[in-house]
């Protein structure tokens, strides 16, 4: 089994909570199909508020993740250029 991607990773909470967020939009627009008109704007304020809460998060973790993985690479790059030069 490979290592997953720590920048694709990094995202995973932030994707569920949206998920989830869209669960609770389906559940917010009721089961009468009469009443999906008036409680629709509400529903999908409600989802667009949640989803825009994740930016923020989401935006740190990759960012964070990014950074590690860049980190990582050039002490790579530092180690077999100080080795070459030995």
């Amino acid at each position: 089994m490979s290592t997953p991607n720590p920048v694709v990773t990094a995202g995973i909470p932030e994707l569920v909570s949206v998920l989830q967020s869209l669960q609770t939009f389906i559940t917010n627009l009721g089961g009468d199909p009469a009443s999906v008109a008036v409680k629709f704007p509400g529903a999908l304020q409600v989802l667009l508020g949640s989803v825009e809460m994740q930016f923020p998060a989401l935006a740190s973790a990759e960012f964070g993740a990014l950074q590690t993985d860049v980190n990582t690479k050039i002490s790579g790059w530092i180690t077999k250029l100080q080795a070459a030069a030995k």
